[in-house]
């Protein structure tokens, strides 16, 4: 009896895993069928919260802009446009960002 319920038991998970192999998605199809990553652009004075990091807020949003090589010492607003990324240690990244500068005069 123990060999016939060992034996529905490799048949069962058989079965189970008869989902399993080339029957899924893809790799390639999950990455088309994947959501665009988010544009984002973002218009204001950048701030340093930190050591490190370079902030801009925008719409309720704060991003970290640091990798886009914002220039504080400017002292005007910026227009900064890129990807939505992950977050980083000063909050979420914007990725491959493009900076401009407004000229507007920001207060510090």
């Amino acid at each position: 009896m123990r060999i016939l319920m060992g034996a529905a038991a490799v048949a069962l998970l058989g079965l189970a895993c008869a989902g399993c192999g080339n029957s899924g998605v893809s790799g390639a199809q999950a990455a088309e069928s994947a959501p665009a990553a988010e544009q984002v652009t973002a218009v204001g004075c950048p701030k340093a919260p930190k050591p490190g990091c370079v902030t801009l807020t925008a719409d309720g949003k704060t991003w970290d802009v640091t990798a886009a090589g914002v220039d504080l010492a400017k002292g005007v607003a910026v227009n900064v446009s890129g990807t939505a990324g992950p977050a980083g240690a000063c909050g979420p990244t914007l990725v491959n960002a493009q900076v401009d500068y407004t000229g507007l005069q920001c207060k510090h």
